[in-house]
């Protein structure tokens, strides 16, 4: 490997750990082109050998699944459903009713987060 083939893999290698460390997830799909290691962040997905970048056509439930991180999902129906038990039980301690209703909303929202990512796992 000449001086400037190694410079060039650690400047890729140094690109893909800022990728992960800035949030993005490792794809067990490898890339179209050269069947490197391909990341994914904010809906697109980046090659980290040669660089390919894409978009997901259409984000049906069988790609989002392959997407998601089940230990993510777990962690994040874990602080969901223990922010639920809080407001649940706070529930008539407030005398404005605004801030009720909100409260309401907010507990509304979680379930529907949850519902969805139970059709994920």
């Amino acid at each position: 490997m000449s001086l400037a083939d190694d410079h060039q893999y650690r400047r890729k290698l140094k690109n893909a750990a800022d990728f992960l460390l800035s949030g993005g997830t490792l794809l067990s799909e490898p890339c179209n082109k050269c069947s490197g290691i391909q990341i994914r962040k904010n809906n697109e997905i980046k090659c980290i050998i040669c660089g390919n970048t894409t978009l997901p056509e259409n984000n049906t439930t069988k790609e989002v699944e392959k997407i998601v991180d089940s230990d993510y999902a777990a962690q994040l129906s874990e602080k969901i459903i223990k922010r639920l038990n809080h407001l649940i039980n706070s529930i008539g301690s407030d005398k404005n009713f605004v801030e009720e209703e909100q409260r309401l909303r907010v507990i509304d929202n979680y379930i529907k987060i949850l519902e969805k990512i139970k059709l994920l796992e």
